[in-house]
């Protein structure tokens, strides 16, 4: 009774704590520093930093009075929890029929990718223009971030499309969107990987493991599918964070040069695939290699610091130019791009828009550290060092993804910061229940499941169901997709514009935007005179003037596109933009709503 207690009165104060944390969530408002750039944080006089400090501190908070009350009310020395970090080495049981369902599970996702039905749907001009316009001016000229301003990362933005242009010699949205349904293979590849590894640290048995991994693998499956028009709880932008933890799990129980050399090339790469994936990757590395240096592991943390500097003294020596451009691009996305496209975020446990979704979210990622911390914090040593550790690690990446969250909290960017505490719970739940439940205890340990392996995977091809004839005609049915015309994804005032425009700029050697419709540029397989051809992430006004300083090429402007309200017009976010255009240039042709721009005299 007395033990019982101790926990209603743990319960009551951390309850507390949340209510105390969401009442002090609305008193934190700074005002914007950033007045140059118009959107809807300087119209409301709203500093990028206020959503930040409202996260962590409503986790803090929380996460504070959970720990330090637990360590009070049960007596709990500080020693033990900090002696749960340290590593103890656990030789791990029979993997041999884990290993056997691996290469089941990858055989179904493979089946199921040759399976697919290519993407059809109407070309999105904006998200996907993105991508197609920078990766053509690359293809044109070689140029990376000299030649366009990123947004993204240079991989997701620039190179994927143009290198899977170059590999089939030819530039088609079929090409771009078929590498998206390959970004989901990995991810899905990554994701079985990931739970390989979280198995084989369990303390369950055989047969237990192999429940664990089949069932936390195909649940994660859900997080994300080859549907390219929605928006999923895990992006593939998540691959090279994915792969971090999969090396850093790997990397508990033994030393590796591979490993470490891996750790360094991913400092690199994540900031070139995504710069946000790239600051998370940052953090997560730091807090990783303090952990080594806790157990004494130093020579891991020299190795790995070493192959960091050597991959970032090679990229700057590859090309001195990219590289300070690159430099130049990262630090002003990290400084304006919150204000460019912010969203505020919206305040907990309200009825205000996509207030429920953020909520849940911001829970389940305070559910995932104080589960974690408990965990460790725990006597019941018999669920394994390892596996503890992993849990910890998960909670970490969970509460580190939801920056990206914080920049822009619409509805799709708070789902996707769902992916990380989705495969969390996902993890604790099914161990869990396969852990405690008595009745699959009793069939664990009288079972001989082993010997129905085949039949479970009979009975799941069965259910999976895939389609045989697309398999064998794969190969065919990439090559027509692959081909197909970009005027089959467009719709008619695209296709009408497009035609006619052609014409106009023929001899062009560029084209300027004023509109957010950036994929113009490669329907119209014109270069973008400036480096600013993505007209939503411009912003400050230093990128405007830049762009009117780089501008003397400039003889056509195209306006007025179909995406340029979506927010704020154009004209009221980019003032001077607007000022330089009227004054230099005239209307010469109206083609739908777009209208095209000439240069006066």
């Amino acid at each position: 009774m007395k033990f019982q207690k101790k926990y209603i009165l743990l319960f009551l104060i951390f309850f507390f704590s949340i209510i105390f944390s969401s009442f002090i969530w609305s008193k934190i408002n700074f005002a914007t520093q950033r007045n140059d750039i118009i959107g809807e944080y300087s119209l409301n006089n709203y500093n990028s930093l206020n959503d930040i400090l409202r996260y962590l501190i409503f986790i803090s908070i929380p996460t504070l009075t959970f720990f330090i009350s637990k360590i009070l009310i049960f007596n709990i020395s500080l020693k033990n929890f900090f002696n749960s970090f340290k590593i103890i080495y656990e030789k791990n049981i029979n993997e041999k029929p884990i290993i056997y369902f691996l290469f089941f599970l990858l055989g179904y996702i493979t089946t199921e990718f040759l399976s697919l039905s290519f993407p059809l749907h109407e070309f999105d001009i904006y998200h996907e223009g993105q991508r197609l316009s920078s990766a053509y001016r690359s293809l044109s000229d070689g140029t990376l971030w000299t030649g366009s301003y990123v947004t993204v990362g240079i991989i997701y933005e620039t190179l994927g499309s143009k290198f899977i242009w170059q590999i089939f010699n030819k530039e088609t949205i079929g090409l771009m969107r078929f590498l998206d349904l390959v970004y989901i293979f990995i991810t899905k590849l990554l994701l079985i990987l990931l739970f390989f590894e979280i198995t084989k640290t369990t303390k369950l048995n055989v047969k237990q493991k192999l429940f664990f991994f089949l069932i936390t693998t195909m649940t994660s499956f859900y997080l994300i599918n080859y549907n390219l028009h929605s928006a999923d709880n895990l992006h593939f932008r998540e691959i090279p964070i994915l792969l971090s933890l999969i090396i850093i799990f790997k990397s508990f129980n033994k030393s590796s040069l591979f490993l470490n050399f891996s750790l360094g090339f991913l400092s690199l790469f994540v900031f070139l695939w995504s710069i946000d994936r790239g600051l998370v990757y940052l953090i997560l590395l730091i807090f990783f290699l303090f952990f080594l240096l806790y157990n004494k592991r130093s020579n891991d943390v020299y190795k790995i610091l070493i192959f960091v500097f050597l991959f970032w003294i090679c990229f700057y020596f590859f090309n001195p130019d990219e590289f300070y451009a690159f430099k130049a691009n990262t630090i002003s996305v990290f400084q304006e791009l919150t204000y460019v496209h912010g969203i505020i975020h919206p305040i907990p446990f309200t009825d205000t828009d996509n207030s429920s979704r953020a909520t849940k979210n911001i829970i389940v990622i305070l559910f995932a550290i104080i589960f974690s911390i408990d965990f460790l914090i725990s006597k019941k040593k018999f669920h394994g060092s390892y596996f503890r550790l992993i849990l910890f690690f998960l909670s970490l990446i969970s509460f580190f993804s939801y920056i990206y969250a914080l920049g822009r909290s619409d509805g799709p960017h708070l789902k996707q910061a769902f992916g990380f505490p989705g495969i969390f719970v996902i993890t604790v739940f099914t161990y869990f229940v396969i852990y405690k439940i008595s009745n699959l205890k009793n069939y664990f340990t009288n079972s001989k499941i082993i010997e129905k392996i085949p039949f479970i995977i009979i009975l799941c091809l069965i259910v999976f169901n895939p389609n045989y004839t697309k398999i064998l005609n794969f190969k065919e049915r990439f090559i027509n997709y692959s081909e197909l015309g970009d005027d089959k994804f467009l719709n008619e005032t695209d296709k009408l514009f497009v035609d006619k425009a052609s014409k106009i700029f023929k001899n062009e050697r560029c084209i300027q935007l004023f509109t957010n419709d950036a994929a113009l540029l490669y329907l119209l397989k014109k270069r973008s005179c400036t480096k600013h051809y993505y007209y939503w992430s411009i912003g400050s006004k230093k990128n405007q003037l830049d762009l009117i300083s780089s501008s003397n090429d400039t003889r056509y402007i195209i306006v007025n596109g179909s995406t340029d309200y979506w927010s704020l017009p154009l004209e009221i976010k980019y003032p001077i933009l607007q000022k330089y255009i009227n004054k230099n240039f005239n209307i010469i042709n109206k083609i739908g709503n777009r209208s095209i721009l000439f240069k006066k005299n």
